[in-house]
């Protein structure tokens, strides 16, 4: 049950993706949010160059094609020279900061996976004893010993409008579906894939030159404020749910793109634009 409204802050540990970019922005926001008390942070890390990781990374490299892996290691390095300009020049200093550089300032603990799903990271998540998890668009499935690990359950923050587009990188589907419309949801997690109770969503207009990232930082954005309300009812001890999900509604599943999907993408639209990340590193457009 929720607690009484006696309780100003919700304990929250962030459920965390390495180098995602809408995963920083999430908790740089909720860092902010004066119902919100971040007590760890659980990163998944990206697959270790050990034989079995190099299998995994040749397997996926095969499936999404080597245009998109390069696009997305040069989206990355452009993240990193961001940051950089952040710590290089002060004036840039309260800018969006990576989880490694809050996780530091704030003294908040850490536990970098493999797989949050192992013993220790059980571990770690019942030794804080958070009132919830947030999935700040974490790349690895939970099982039922984490879902049922804190007091109230496990938030997600999911890139699509549920349950018309459940699976893997929604803003890269309803781009490539031919949309005008993105959304964002946020539900409670359960053993299935995005089949959790959705609590709130909101949809918003694509532009014509959307590229998948700016479609991104958007749902992170709209998706920070929803977990903002929603934390606020289960504070107030309310129902957190927002929406109703209507009978006639399209309930779709699209898995992770592959080359094929990718190559049709790239023929109507950029994948990241560089004045994009900057923008929103540097200039904190997408506020």
């Amino acid at each position: 049950m929720p607690k009484s409204n006696t309780q100003k802050k919700m304990d929250v540990v962030v459920l965390y993706s390495s180098g995602h970019l809408g995963s920083a922005l999430i908790m740089n926001k909720l860092l902010n949010m004066p119902e919100i008390n971040i007590v760890g942070v659980v990163k998944a890390q990206p697959l270790k160059l050990s034989l079995r990781g190099r299998a995994k990374i040749k397997q996926h490299l095969k499936k999404v094609g080597w245009r998109f892996a390069g696009l997305l290691f040069w989206q990355r390095c452009i993240q990193a020279f961001g940051y950089l300009l952040t710590f290089i020049f002060p004036f840039l200093s309260k800018r969006i900061k990576p989880a490694w550089k809050i996780a530091k300032d704030k003294s908040i603990p850490v536990f970098h996976c493999g797989n949050i799903n192992d013993l220790e990271c059980q571990q770690f998540i019942k030794d804080l004893n958070p009132d919830l998890l947030i999935s700040a668009y974490f790349s690895q499935i939970l099982k039922k010993e984490i879902i049922t690990s804190p007091k109230l359950g496990v938030l997600n923050v999911h890139p699509g409008w549920l349950p018309e587009y459940k699976g893997a990188m929604a803003y890269f589907w309803v781009l490539s579906n031919g949309s005008d419309r993105g959304g964002v949801t946020v539900h409670w997690i359960d053993e299935g894939i995005d089949t959790g109770t959705v609590l709130a969503r909101r949809s918003f207009a694509l532009k014509e030159q959307a590229t998948q990232e700016t479609v991104l930082m958007y749902t992170a954005v709209i998706g920070a404020k929803l977990i903002g309300r929603v934390v606020r009812r289960l504070l107030a001890g309310e129902n957190p749910q927002l929406h109703t999900i209507h009978p006639e509604e399209a309930d779709d599943y699209y898995p992770m793109p592959g080359n094929k999907d990718f190559k049709r993408y790239f023929k109507q639209r950029r994948f990241f634009r560089i004045r994009d990340v900057l923008g929103l590193l540097v200039l904190k457009r997408y506020r």
